[in-house]
């Protein structure tokens, strides 16, 4: 099976999708047996891993993904070959196969310090060595050599030789653990049911662990002895107890697999994955610092994500990757759903969503990236970029749509029958849609064709007219970006409000069908003049809102005495939108911000305003206004954290201060508070981590001496990367040379080590410094690309894209770069484009605002 050009063209390490289905008809009933060699203080392991396999056709031959740094021997059926190794493939010969096949190959490999394959990773606090697995979308074969593709599931036998006091937990529990002598431990594990090789697991290390029990199965809980003291295990145990309890009820398919471990791993660059009884999650989770209930929050809904994929994911897998949003979406919106229905966050989970998941897919769905929900997945390179807000947020909230059309019960039934059916295999959207069809009994074709096929979103826009106090016109427009020129059907609710001595007053919220271009409210004609209206009450459509002007002055005077929490988020957003898209200035909205967030009660909605108030003033305010509208919410957080009365809010107006702190003035009062606190707040440690570097950045007097005192407070990992960071901010033309040197030529040094020097190298009052390395990063992003793997090339383009810096110079820069790349360069171009979008967005806002908008 040699590749053709236009698959080699795709680069060393892709598999494409043609090539996937080819290899599909050949190969079946495949296994692995898998021993490995764990040495603590090595660069590197032995394997040894014999796979067994069906071929119907030996003599065309087949290949196995694998990465390695040596084969030391293979067998083909008991026969001795010489390796033939070819882009990240080792070549079977066909004249060696037959029906059923044995081969054996024993190998020494390099650990990986990407956050991918297996990473491997020393504590600064303790020396400690911990080893973890990550291998979505396609990453496997850095392991062992297998069938790295989603619908050639196979079962896993694995051992593992260890130094005793390390723990080492898999997929499936251990059946035996010997002593070896010389102080090391073989485990044996079970052997696994049928499951796609992106979902293997293997971690091991001196990890602390922590147990529980739901029902019969054995829960676990792992993380590295340094941070375990942080670990809130009641929480935590509580939630998984609850998702496993309402998944089972609701699928009526009980917890299919054998025992339920979660893993905090450091350096990971996801938030979590579903390994199959093996979920590894980012450190970030367990909370070093105080957190906030929306950090819980956000940390409950990720739990149940990963645990909804057990069933959707895990039990039954997507047969390629066109179907990623299957598993995202589907789990995205059941960990929304459980928190409603089983945990302590049932009134707060679906504003939550709309403002953590709906809003990064509203954005998301109109940058010229955008790409239908389910849609063509070309190879993994096109995977790997399409973890994004259309995959997880687009197709949770048409997923939310469809519930509220077909009803609960409806998606429920067609939930149980879809894994009764397919349970252990591959589905495709079409499976998907047909047991949903089967469970509500209703035809949802065309409701696929116009949600899960096609790209970009509408905007719903009310256009009423008055005479006498009466309306005598009501019509909704909807319309859509010409490139996606495509209308949808949606159901919604038009809210009507009249005004009140204390506030607005909701005088009805009606339900309607809106299709085409215009839809008549014939209900509403004859009706009283509202102060407002507003036709997505309660979130049901997936739409941008366009509210007409009497609307808008209405929204912008009461946005603050609206009476729902949800309400006033859903205006806010609205508002925010309008920002993007030129109908409100920027400075406004801060402006705004300002006067009406003081007396804000809902965490959310501060949280959320106020990050986009700090973007506003970094990116869509022209510059000369810049600091006057910084100084604005600096003087709003600085009261803030003197008025909250909640723990909770007083650590959201401190972050928000530090933010918004962007003149040296305001830097300094704030570094001089670094003991004492502001208010009686006492900042924490990641909080004091960042107002060190922005005085080292800003080049405060005697800024640089805070590092030392800082790095004996914090010597954690995270207090490591951190002086990274600080040491890459000093306004220093060596240290900058040096650091770039660093970013292309260093390949020894963790992944996140790297990243976090990265994120010391660019800043605002550095730019006369920095402006050589907009010609550096232009001429040298491409070799990046094209010289190092992918983790590190959308690490580096995101930390170093200089798009802070809105010039049309930029611009013309970006579209040169862009229009230079070819069709292969996908990884580059993805990225590029949209950055590129949003540098022209920020360059329209500061334009507009000039303009007098």
């Amino acid at each position: 099976m040699a590749r053709t050009a236009a698959e080699a063209a795709a680069g060393p390490n892709v598999l494409t999708q043609a090539e996937a289905v080819e290899r599909a008809a050949l190969v079946s009933n495949a296994a692995y047996e898998l021993a490995l060699d764990l040495a603590a203080g090595s660069p590197d392991y032995r394997g040894d891993c014999t796979i067994t396999f069906d071929h119907a056709a030996p003599s065309l031959g087949t290949f196995l993904d694998f990465t390695t740094a040596e084969v030391e021997a293979l067998e083909i059926n008991g026969v001795a070959a010489e390796p033939q190794l070819e882009d990240n493939r080792l070549l079977l010969d066909g004249a060696m196969l037959a029906p059923r096949n044995t081969v054996r190959v024993a190998y020494r490999s390099s650990y990986d310090h990407i956050g991918a394959g297996l990473h491997q990773f020393t504590d600064p606090e303790d020396g400690a060595e911990y080893l973890y697995t990550h291998f979505e979308p396609y990453d496997a074969h850095r392991l062992l050599p297998c069938f790295d593709q989603p619908d050639l599931k196979a079962t896993l036998r694995l051992e593992a030789t260890a130094p005793a006091e390390w723990q080492v937990v898999a997929n499936y529990p251990a059946e035996s653990s010997e002593p070896q002598g010389e102080g090391r431990t073989r485990h044996r594990f079970a052997e696994t049911p049928r499951i796609s090789t992106y979902l293997l697991a293997l971690v091991a290390g001196p990890y602390v662990r922590f147990d529980d029990q739901w029902e019969d199965v054995a829960l676990g809980v792992l993380c590295r002895g340094s941070i375990a003291p942080h670990f809130d295990a009641d929480e935590f145990f509580q939630v998984t107890r609850q998702g496993l309890t309402f998944f089972s009820d609701f699928f009526d398919f009980r917890y299919p697999f054998d025992k339920y471990d979660q893993v905090f791993v450091p350096e990971f660059n996801m938030g979590a994955m579903e390994n199959v009884g093996c979920i590894t999650f980012s450190e970030r989770m367990i909370f070093r610092d105080p957190p906030t209930d929306i950090q819980r929050l956000n940390r409950a809904e990720v739990v149940l994500h990963e645990m909804a994929h057990m069933w959707f994911g895990d039990l039954v897998t997507m047969q390629w990757w066109n179907d990623l949003w299957l598993n995202e979406s589907f789990a995205t919106y059941m960990a929304y759903l459980a928190m409603e229905q089983a945990t302590r966050w049932s009134d707060s989970a679906w504003s939550a969503f709309h403002a953590r998941m709906k809003a990064w897919a509203y954005e998301q769905d109109q940058l010229p990236t955008t790409h239908p929900i389910a849609g063509d997945v070309p190879d993994t390179d096109a995977t790997f970029l399409n973890f994004d807000g259309i995959t997880y947020g687009k197709g949770a909230a048409v997923l939310k749509q469809l519930v509220a059309a077909i009803g609960r019960d409806g998606f429920r039934d067609g939930m149980r029958d879809y894994f009764r059916t397919h349970a252990w295999g591959n589905t495709t959207l079409a499976d998907f849609i047909a047991a949903l069809e089967r469970g509500s009994g209703r035809d949802l074709q065309e409701w696929s064709r116009a949600w899960l096929e096609t790209a970009s979103l509408n905007t719903l826009a009310p256009d009423w007219r008055t005479d006498g106090g009466e309306i005598n016109s009501f019509t909704i427009r909807q319309t859509a970006p010409r490139e996606h020129p495509r209308l949808r059907p949606h159901r919604t609710e038009i809210a009507i409000y009249d005004a009140g001595d204390d506030g607005p007053v909701l005088r009805d919220a009606a339900p309607v069908d809106l299709d085409g271009a215009e839809t008549v409210i014939e209900n509403l004609i004859g009706a009283s003049a509202p102060a407002a209206v507003f036709p997505n009450h309660g979130d049901h459509a997936f739409a941008k809102i366009a509210l007409d002007f009497r609307s808008l002055a209405f929204v912008r005077e009461q946005i603050d005495r609206f009476q729902t929490p949800f309400e006033r988020l859903l205006f806010w957003h609205t508002l925010w939108d309008m920002v993007r898209d030129q109908h409100f200035a920027a400075g406004q909205f801060v402006s705004l911000a300002a006067d009406k967030l003081a007396g804000e009660d809902t965490l959310e909605i501060t949280q959320n305003v106020t990050g986009e108030a700090l973007y506003a003033v970094g990116r869509y305010i022209p510059d000369q206004y810049r600091l006057q509208h910084a100084k604005q919410i600096f003087d709003l957080a600085w009261d803030g954290l003197a008025s909250a009365v909640s723990q909770d809010f007083r650590i959201v107006w401190a972050r928000f201060l530090i933010g918004a702190a962007q003149d040296p003035e305001h830097v300094g009062r704030l570094v001089a508070a670094l003991d004492d606190g502001v208010h009686g707040f006492e900042f924490d440690q990641d909080m004091r981590w960042s107002l060190v570097t922005k005085a080292v950045a800003y080049d405060l007097p005697g800024a640089f001496d805070l590092l030392e005192p800082e790095i004996a407070r914090d010597p954690s990992d995270r207090g490591t990367r951190a002086a990274e960071t600080v040491r890459v901010s000093r306004a220093d033309a060596e240290v900058k040379a040096e650091a770039w040197r660093g970013f292309r030529e260093d390949e020894e040094a963790s992944l996140h080590i790297l990243g976090s020097r990265m994120r010391g190298f660019w800043w605002k009052p550095q730019e006369a410094l920095l402006e050589p390395y907009i010609d550096r990063f232009f001429s040298e992003v491409r070799d990046v690309f094209a010289e190092r793997d992918k983790e590190f090339a959308t690490r580096f383009f995101g930390a170093l894209y200089p798009g802070h810096i809105v010039t049309d110079d930029l611009v013309q820069r970006s579209e040169a770069l862009l229009e230079s790349l070819g069709a292969d360069d996908v990884l580059l171009g993805r990225p590029l484009r949209e950055a590129l979008d949003e540098l022209k967005r920020a360059r329209a806002c500061r334009g507009f605002a000039q303009a007098g908008g």
